[in-house]
């Protein structure tokens, strides 16, 4: 029988502020991490941008 130690885990909560073509490249990046957690709905801004949170999982080694 093997056991394995888990990977200790930070939860980030990040919020951009952007074009939706920059939201769209840096979810792409922290999906393609594997840290990508959820992913909130886009929100206008006043001035035309979006707003998005991410919820990020760090693993720490």
């Amino acid at each position: 029988m093997s056991t394995t130690t888990a990977v200790p885990t930070r939860v980030l909560d990040l919020v951009l502020i952007g074009t939706g073509e920059d939201i769209a490249a840096l979810t792409a990046i922290a999906r393609h991490a594997g840290a990508l957690v959820f992913r909130s709905a886009p929100a206008l801004v006043s001035d035309g941008r979006q707003r998005v949170i991410l919820r990020l999982h760090l693993h720490h080694r």
